[in-house]
């Protein structure tokens, strides 16, 4: 199962790498096929097996010899291993949910690091999903009422702090200290994770930003305090750590 797991996820990594492309551009995710970003030469089916063409093309696409980016094999490899880890903690069914959660975080903190931006169509999916699928989401609660009222609050929790903290900031900095897709996309977290794991989540995000900063700081040897970075990949690493370390299947 492990390994099935894992050829899953590779998959659907695959897919992600679909979905981070064009959705910024406002591209279909179904047609055309796959193509070469430098050539728009399709991919032959035989070329796009995940990992496996990457290293067996060394990097490159067969018709152009242009490089193909890292970012491809990496968000492949990560899904694959995220899988793993969800079968591994949740077991089966109970992986599915989590997974399919990490997945879409995935696909939101590659597009905030390449474009600054979180789509609202990919979190209000969030949101919409997490409500769907409250009553067999085992994270939030044992029975289903706790379940379905966990997300309902969990999501409203995520969206006023999220949005008081914008608020709060931008009054005493005169500058905005979050994004609005950072409010929504905490909204949805909170859907598929309850209350008590917003507060968690956003600590935890805030010490690993803050540790990143610091580590830049060290490494430019200039102040980056109070620039702009990317939060949604902290707020994604801050789910993970609360999902696989934290959190006990209920």
């Amino acid at each position: 199962m492990l390994i099935l797991s894992f050829l899953l996820g590779l998959a659907f990594g695959s897919f992600a790498n679909v979905l981070i492309y064009r959705i910024p551009k406002k591209l279909s995710i179904i047609y055309p096929f796959s193509f070469c970003p430098s050539c728009r030469n399709n991919i032959r089916w035989y070329d796009n097996i995940p990992l496996v063409s990457y290293v067996l093309l060394n990097g490159k696409c067969r018709v152009c010899g242009e490089g193909i980016s890292l970012v491809y094999p990496t968000v492949e490899l990560l899904c694959g291993l995220l899988s793993v880890l969800s079968y591994l903690r949740f077991g089966l069914p109970y992986a599915v949910i989590p997974f399919h959660f990490l997945f879409i975080l995935v696909v939101i903190s590659m597009i905030d690091i390449q474009t600054t931006e979180i789509p609202d169509e990919l979190s209000y999916y969030l949101i919409a999903s997490g409500i769907l699928t409250s009553p067999f989401n085992f994270v939030v609660g044992k029975e289903t009422f706790t379940r379905i009222t966990n997300s309902l609050i969990g999501g409203l929790s995520g969206f006023v702090l999220l949005l008081t903290i914008l608020i709060i900031g931008q009054k005493i900095f005169n500058k905005p200290v979050l994004g609005g897709g950072d409010v929504k996309l905490m909204c949805g977290i909170g859907c598929y994770l309850g209350t008590y794991a917003v507060f968690k989540i956003l600590f935890l995000a805030s010490l690993i930003a803050s540790g990143y900063v610091v580590f830049l700081s060290i490494i430019k040897r200039r102040k980056l305090w109070g620039q702009y970075i990317q939060y949604a990949p902290f707020i994604s690493v801050g789910c993970a750590i609360h999902l696989f370390a934290f959190n006990k299947l209920l």
